[in-house]
């Protein structure tokens, strides 16, 4: 069987928003100091490649890009309140994005089992024409982009389990049903959106499912959700790409999220995934770190995840077990989606 890929790089230490930034360049360094220790029998290091200005260009418009590159010119620029770049950020954001470009090539030709994007800055929050939340390319959307587009993938599912709601990658494709969108987030929280009753629009109707969790969730609430909603209506869409926004900002040690997710509960949605990906979409699943801000949450996070790819692929959901706090959010997600799904 192929190994597990894991594209990470040094060269994405060069992205600095400045002085204690959350989204600060140690969150690489600690994932750099994992990738040297994996199993060479089951993972194999990638470096990236740069994005082109035409794969940018599949989700972002040509003044953006442009707007972008200019604060390649400067020392320090603040795109947004929280979005800041240096001088390396745009080519840092190319090569973030070629990264989960390069992780999809290579599994859709075989070359590896499956694979996790180790890269920044992150991207769920990036629209057509802004940045924003520390997200300059909106790389998981520009991803699904390029597997319905090079693979020929019909239907691809986008998880995104961040703590914050990935607005950008919802806008991206909320008129479009060859992408699923479901994500599980912080309610009421930045950026504000995600309500359960935004299901898409047009054609796309149906293939948005927000499930908006008050803070305070766990191991046993994102389990039950993922066992009562996310695996029921994902295996009706039966997925032939699968990419996960991994946010580990859920994590209970995180400064940014007010959850409580441990690196077992991020394991075990990971099994659920892959095995997903193994049953419907012949294994194939890139995972591509979004958020994460506690560095030891996010090393041993990560390592819980790469051990679930690397391992047989089994659902763990019917160890789903509590989660009372969210059987009304459930309840609401059923009956706003029960037309579409169920």
């Amino acid at each position: 069987m192929a190994r597990s890929a894991v594209v990470i790089d040094p060269e994405y230490l060069k992205h600095d928003p400045g002085q204690f930034h959350p989204e600060r360049p140690q969150r690489l360094k600690v994932l750099l100091d994992l990738a040297q220790d994996l199993d060479s029998q089951k993972f194999q290091l990638l470096p990236p490649r740069a994005a082109s200005r035409e794969e940018i260009a599949s989700c972002h418009a040509g003044d953006y890009i442009d707007l972008v590159q200019a604060t390649s010119t400067v020392n320090r620029c603040a795109l947004d309140g929280d979005t800041v770049t240096s001088r390396d950020s745009f080519g840092v954001g190319l090569l973030a994005t070629g990264g989960l470009l390069k992780l999809c090539d290579v599994i859709a030709a075989g070359e590896a089992r499956n694979g996790f994007a180790l890269v920044r800055p992150p991207g769920h929050h990036a629209l057509k024409d802004r940045a924003m939340g520390f997200c300059l390319f909106n790389t998981v959307a520009i991803g699904a982009r390029h597997v319905l587009r090079h693979y020929g993938a019909e239907r691809v599912l986008i998880m995104d389990w961040d703590v914050h709601h990935g607005n950008g990658t919802q806008d991206a494709f909320y008129s479009d049903r060859s992408v699923l969108y479901l994500s599980t987030h912080q309610y009421p929280y930045y950026p504000g959106t995600g309500a359960a009753e935004e299901v898409g629009a047009g054609e796309g109707e149906g293939y948005t499912v927000n499930l908006p969790l008050p803070a305070g969730c766990g191991d046993p609430e994102y389990l039950r959700v993922f066992k009562d909603i996310v695996l029921p209506i994902a295996e009706k869409f039966a997925p032939d790409w699968i990419l996960v926004s991994a946010g580990f900002d859920p994590h209970r040690r995180d400064p940014l999220g007010g959850m409580n997710v441990t690196e077992s509960g991020f394991g075990a949605m990971a099994a659920m995934l892959v095995a997903l990906a193994e049953k419907y979409a012949g294994g194939k699943i890139a995972f591509l770190l979004e958020g994460g801000y506690d560095l030891a949450a996010l090393k041993n996070s990560v390592a819980a995840v790469l051990e679930k790819m690397a391992g047989k692929a089994e659902s763990e959901a019917q160890s789903a077990k509590g989660g009372e706090a969210v059987e009304p959010v459930i309840r609401r997600v059923l009956a706003i989606q029960d037309k579409y799904w169920f």
